[in-house]
């Protein structure tokens, strides 16, 4: 059972909410088209994204790009990834990854990467408070 449905069935909807809230407030950043939030399966968890962002192919990628990431930094001897970004002629993606999973946010060509790298920031360091394992859990 992934993380996400653990949580959920433990905590209620609280944090169903709080990680689509995040999402939408991804969306709301300046420049950016679209946001997500995949599991490492790729499974989608919360998308904001217009019709035309095909979710399921994108969560896919993200979650093979987000992983061979990962995989590729401990290879390296490097610490954990914390954002990729994946640019061309008509946007860029970003990739950045969590305790849950990878958020995807798809930028338009001319947003302001600092604003967006500051927005995933913030949206990573709240789900991983979100989620991160009890004092008390054994």
């Amino acid at each position: 059972m992934s993380l996400l449905r653990m949580g959920l069935e433990l905590d209620g909807s609280s944090r169903g909410r709080q990680v689509r809230d995040i999402v939408h407030g991804l969306r709301s950043v300046a420049g950016a088209r679209g946001a997500l939030l995949v599991a490492p399966d790729g499974f989608v968890i919360a998308a904001e994204a217009p019709p035309s962002v095909a979710l399921d192919p994108l969560a896919a990628l993200a979650a093979t790009l987000g992983r061979d990431l990962e995989v590729g930094a401990a290879r390296l001897g490097r610490g954990a990834f914390q954002t990729a970004v994946f640019s061309a002629d008509d946007g860029a993606l970003f990739l950045s990854t969590t305790r849950i999973g990878f958020v995807v946010l798809l930028a338009e060509p001319q947003a302001n990467i600092a604003t967006i790298r500051a927005a995933l920031e913030e949206a990573v360091t709240l789900i991983d408070s979100g989620w991160a394992p009890s004092a008390t859990a054994t």
